[in-house]
């Protein structure tokens, strides 16, 4: 009886004191949320960030290096990491650039041996390589395996290699991010909402796991939520937010400083924006009923577009062609700033011009935009600049259905421009080029796609060679394998610029070869058919290679190694030859995709020549149409 009363006493005191605690936490919280914790000094701290090259990841590095944090930047986008490394070098801060792919326990290994040689032990853990962008949100579906080999296995590898040494340390902190598919799950995107559920039930084992050992006070840990749809970036324009007004938009170096601002107070749950975590707390209290409806009001998605009845049929018509398959352009996009003038400036002359216009350039930028005006159903596969200018192409890409989903932005890269002067006396152009920073596509960015999707590839010969040919070596294995053999993508390059190292993209598997006139001059050549004659004896093969000769006319030789010669359709007024080569090469493309059985080489060259002529009578691409 004794012993009961004993048991029943010790019972209740310490129910006692779990609500004098209780409360008196409650009160903490209340006070905290009244006047925020001090925040933690970072100067000196060595955070390792995963997922550096691009979005909340690259603003992370970008603002914890101004703090005085020594940041090593993980990511297997080098260029763009190395950019990053150079910008934070130019700010006075500290960092270095380390290439990971974080799903290989052998790298992530490598790479922390290396981040302690060159600048320390790891006290800080960013992972922000699988929150997503807001288009993957509701265009990709992700590959499951990939999807959570990156999301889950990389977070276990990582803390793994990490967490012991800080342990040792009695030191660190752990911040885990992840979207609001780990919140509420998304629709068709099962694989990306279970990777980030895992993330946040490894949060919380983690958190446990700290607490037995007592470690809490000396390790800390973060889990972040990111409501992708409202962080501002370069292809938000068309997603929707069923009530836009009352979510607005947050800038992702806005995002980046909540999160870091969350971790100098040691805050153990961040959601961006602030009420998501209230509001998904809400949704799992809610009958289920109730919170379907909740979710239908907060929806999202992209905006629709009608098409012109007469443009759906062309489409349609086009894809049961293309066997509903898309052509894709791999190359360039910049903007071009034209101005047409009665006759070419003099040096050191002061003229008015007579018009001037933007328009959205380069050379596979404008194979897509023909493409389009011709009814296919294009991609555009491109490096993009951030900056505000570049929404004047984004602008047209969209107007003109032109996909580029898979385009790669680079944050801080100035935009590729290209000055152009339009003679009305000759219709020739001059075009000045500049392009300072903007990286080149790397093979990493290629890959993202699914050749599945596509009927055709078409590559723009760029300076990155290299990378050009590893992109088209991974077409042709794809090609080659049994079960892609009734949809084998077509490959065509076209070699323009004067530079040698275009001879390298004389792959074996590629399909068509286009040579401009004054690549074939570069090598020494005086006319199309010699041309021709030299790259067929340089790089013997089945393939076709298209060789237009300006206003002469355009030679080739099929894959029987038949001649053929095309007159060209000069209008009776050229008033603009820029881009009309791109016009013709892509007329080309699109019969060539069009015909099967394949047909005579002369049916493509005679419509890819009247598509030429027409573009040289407009200015720009606009009227451009099947005859």
């Amino acid at each position: 009886m004794i012993l009961r009363l004993y048991a029943t006493l010790i019972f209740c005191w310490d129910v006692l004191i779990i609500l004098v605690q209780f409360f008196l936490t409650l009160l903490q919280s209340l006070f905290h949320q009244i006047r925020a914790p001090k925040a933690k000094c970072l100067t000196g701290e060595v955070a390792a960030v995963v997922g550096s090259g691009r979005g909340v990841g690259y603003d992370l590095a970008l603002q914890l290096a101004a703090l005085g944090v020594k940041v090593a930047c993980i990511d297997v986008n080098a260029t763009d990491n190395e950019l990053l490394v150079k910008k934070i070098h130019s700010s006075g801060g500290v960092a270095s650039a380390f290439e990971c792919d974080v799903t290989s326990k052998v790298e992530v290994g490598r790479t922390v041996a290396a981040i302690e040689g060159s600048l320390g032990p790891i006290s800080m853990l960013f992972h922000s390589c699988n929150v997503p962008s807001a288009r993957s949100l509701v265009t990709e579906a992700p590959p499951i395996e990939t999807t959570l080999n990156v999301g889950v296995v990389s977070h276990f590898l990582l803390l793994e290699a990490i967490l012991p040494k800080m342990k040792k340390m009695a030191h660190g902190h752990i911040v885990f991010l992840t979207s609001v598919a780990g919140v509420s799950g998304l629709k068709h995107q099962m694989p990306l909402a279970v990777s980030q559920f895992a993330v946040q039930g490894l949060y919380e084992s983690t958190l446990e796991e700290l607490r037995i050992e007592k470690r809490q006070h000396t390790i800390h840990t973060t889990l972040v939520h990111i409501y992708p749809f409202i962080i501002t970036d370069h292809c938000l324009n068309d997603i929707r937010l069923r009530i836009s007004s009352a979510f607005g938009r947050i800038r992702s170096d806005e995002a980046a400083q909540r999160i870091i601002a969350g971790v100098r107070r040691n805050e153990l749950e961040i959601s961006i924006p602030k009420y998501l975590l209230f509001v998904s707390h809400l949704l799992r209290l809610l009958p289920r009923r109730a919170s379907l409806l909740l979710r239908e009001l907060i929806d999202t998605g992209i905006l629709q577009q009608v098409h012109d009845v007469t443009s759906m049929a062309q489409f349609e018509q086009d894809g049961k062609r293309l066997h509903g398959k898309k052509i894709l352009c791999v190359g360039l996009c910049n903007i071009d700033i034209i101005q047409v003038c009665d006759a070419y400036p003099a040096e050191d002359s002061d003229q008015r011009c007579q018009s001037n216009r933007w328009q959205r350039g380069g050379n596979a930028s404008n194979n897509c935009t023909v493409l389009a005006n011709l009814g296919a159903r294009c991609e555009l596969l491109a490096s993009f600049s951030d900056a505000k200018m570049f929404h004047f192409a984004l602008d047209d890409l969209r107007e003109r259905k032109i996909a580029h989903d898979h385009c790669v932005y680079h944050r801080g890269a100035q935009v590729p421009l290209s000055t152009v002067w339009l003679s009305l006396a000759t219709g020739s152009r001059t075009i000045v080029h500049s392009n300072p920073d903007l990286p080149e596509l790397t093979f990493e960015d290629f890959r993202r796609i699914n050749l599945q999707d596509y009927a055709w590839i078409h590559f723009e010969g760029r300076r990155n060679t290299s990378t050009i040919v590893q992109m088209i070596r991974s077409i042709v294995e794809w090609n080659e394998r049994p079960e892609n053999q009734s949809c084998k993508v077509k490959i065509s390059v076209e070699l323009e610029k004067p530079r040698h190292s275009n001879l390298d993209l004389l792959v074996d598997g590629v399909d068509v070869v286009f040579v401009g006139k004054d690549f074939a001059r570069f090598l020494g050549h005086d006319s199309a058919r010699e041309a021709i004659a030299g790259l067929k004896q340089l790089h013997p093969g089945s393939y076709i290679i298209i060789c237009p000769w300006g206003e002469r006319d355009t030679v080739a030789i099929d894959r029987q190694d038949r001649w053929f010669t095309q007159p060209t359709y000069p209008p009776e007024v050229i008033r603009d030859s820029l881009g009309a080569g791109d016009t013709f090469v892509a007329g080309c493309i699109l019969k060539l995709a069009e015909e099967e059985p394949p047909g005579s080489l002369s049916v493509v060259l005679e419509f890819a020549s009247r598509v030429a002529g027409q573009k040289l009578a407009i200015f720009g691409f606009d009227g451009i149409k099947r005859d």
